[in-house]
């Protein structure tokens, strides 16, 4: 009997590690869920500056794709989840990438969006963030972008346009990282 459950944890941890993906370090689930939805994983990459690895992040969507256009301009289900790797980013550093990352993701267009960016940005005001912290992005239709640091909800953001704006950091025509993009979508240039 001892051999028997001893095979079959064996088989248990296999097949979970069968069932995820590894990024930087971090292994990242196939599948998250959202509400009653099972997302898979689309893709995952690691944002640098200079040397330093900043942040693993992973996209979870409905139905795999390589797709950005489909992905920013349908309003469909997606979690964003990141995963930092360096330590001591003040949430004046976190604040002002965000807001960058809006402008660029929009063309500077962030004006009808002012109330929505800066209570996404207030649920940043006051954290540091350092190594193994976690923020979660939950977008649904009709309910919006939930938040979540440390898997502590934050708050939820409403609107579609925030959605795509937000997506459009990592995945617009003017990404964070390029490379990111492209491994986030699924697409293997080797």
């Amino acid at each position: 009997m001892k051999g028997f459950i001893i095979i079959s944890l064996i088989f248990v941890f296999a097949l979970s590690y069968l069932n995820a993906y590894e990024e930087g370090g971090i292994t990242l689930p196939a599948k998250k869920k959202l509400g009653d939805k099972e997302l898979v994983y689309n893709g995952a990459g690691t944002i640098k500056k200079f040397f330093f690895k900043i942040y693993v992040i992973a996209l979870y969507v409905e139905n795999k794709t390589s797709d950005a256009n489909y992905l920013l301009n349908k309003d469909v289900p997606y979690i964003i989840y990141m995963h930092f790797k360096h330590n001591g980013i003040s949430d004046e550093k976190i604040i002002d990438a965000w807001d960058e990352g809006f402008k660029k993701a929009t063309g500077s267009k962030t004006e009808k969006m002012k109330k929505q960016i800066a209570q996404f940005d207030s649920y940043f005001k006051g954290i540091e963030t350092n190594e193994d912290d976690t923020y979660r992005f939950e977008y649904m239709p009709g309910v919006g972008t939930k938040v979540y640091i440390n898997n502590k909800y934050k708050g939820t953001v409403k609107g579609f346009s925030f959605k795509r704006a937000l997506l459009g950091i990592w995945l617009g025509n003017d990404p964070r990282d390029d490379d990111v993009k492209e491994e986030m979508l699924g697409i293997d240039d080797d």
